[in-house]
Parts: C-alpha cells; structure tokens; sequence
C-alpha cells in the first residue's frame, strides 16, 4: 500500500502527473485543483497517496496536504461517493470550506461541486457533520486554515439542533452572526443567546 510518493515529474496532463521515484514512474490522479497541481516537469514533488484498489483497478490519488488525504478518505466512506466524486469535492473546495459547508448545512456550495446534486447535497451534511467535526477536533486547524472558528460555528449548529431548531433556521442565523462578527466571532454562550434573539424576532 503506497501511503506517500517524493519525486521528481516526468509528465502531467489535465488530471494525473507521472513521477519518477528512484527510477520508477507512478502516475497519480491529482485532479484540476491548484492547490494540488504540481509544478513545473522536471521539478520535485511531494504527495500523499490514497492507493485505491479494486478488482479491475488499482488507482493512485495525491494530495499536497495530508488533511486533504484524511478528507477524502471519509468522503469515499459515504454511499454513493466514488474517488473521482471525492477528488471533484475536494477540487472545487478547501477541507476548512467542505467542513464549514457541511457545518452550518449550506447545500448551495455543495451543488455547486460537479456531480453533486440535491440529494447528494444533503446526504454530505448528514453523514459528514459528525465525522469531519471529529478530524476537526483531532487536528490543529486554528494556525492555518480558521478551524477554532469552524468549530465555534459547528458547536452553535449542534446546540439550536438540540434546542429544536429547523435546520433552514439555523442556517439563516449563522449566516447573519457569521456575517456580522466574520472571522472573531464571541464565545459559544454568546452566540447561543444571539441566535436566539434572532430567531425569536
């Protein structure tokens, strides 16, 4: 099982990159994202590598970041979520804006990843919710990608749910908080009694 490639690029074209590892070449799909695509041919590259196996296949897929790595791997565990499903995901997407998306149940940003409909919008956030806040938590995004706010908005999501709010409702009001604090928003007990002041008006 190949978990991480470093080498030099032989050839890329629009979704894979040949690499040659101590005279070895394995061609990666790395999908259209930029920030997967690698440099220049000739030049070095690093990835990390979900080694995607099949009867009839035994397909390589590269990420520049190992969080990028762990997501698709949940990605793939949903039904109905292939790899080149997952790459498209993580190709029109940022992990720190899929988890933001999924948190506050923003369906408009997950159909507007190619491949991915209505239903599929909506099974991403029941089915992701629980398991990227967990990743979420594991890891530290605070420095690099905003993950303290993320979760500060995933733990207001989670409380209006448990106080009964619909889930229409409890988007609308994220979105108006998110928009007036923007990236400092107060503590979790402050938000709680503003989105409740909001949705009660």
């Amino acid at each position: 099982m190949i978990g991480y490639l470093s080498g030099v690029i032989l050839s890329m074209d629009d979704q894979t990159v040949l690499v040659d590892v101590n005279g070895v070449g394995y061609e990666v799909f790395v999908g259209n994202t930029a920030a997967v695509r690698p440099g220049e041919v000739g030049g070095r590259i690093v990835l990390w590598i979900v080694t995607y196996v099949r009867e009839d296949q035994i397909t390589l897929f590269g990420f520049k970041e190992m969080m990028s790595k762990q997501v698709f791997n949940i990605l793939i565990g949903i039904t109905g979520i292939g790899p080149k499903l997952a790459m498209s995901v993580l190709s029109s997407l940022s992990p720190a804006e899929l988890v933001e998306a999924v948190t506050v149940g923003d369906l408009r940003v997950l159909r507007g990843v190619p491949g991915v409909g209505k239903k599929m919008a909506e099974r991403m956030v029941l089915e992701l919710k629980d398991k990227l806040g967990a990743l979420l938590k594991e890891a530290d995004w605070s420095t690099t990608t905003g993950g303290e706010n993320l979760a500060v908005w995933r733990d207001l999501s989670d409380a209006l749910v448990g106080l009964g709010f619909s889930e229409q409702d409890i988007r609308n009001v994220i979105k108006s908080l998110k928009t007036e604090f923007g990236g400092s928003p107060p503590e979790l007990s402050q938000l709680i009694k503003l989105g409740l002041q909001k949705i009660n008006a």
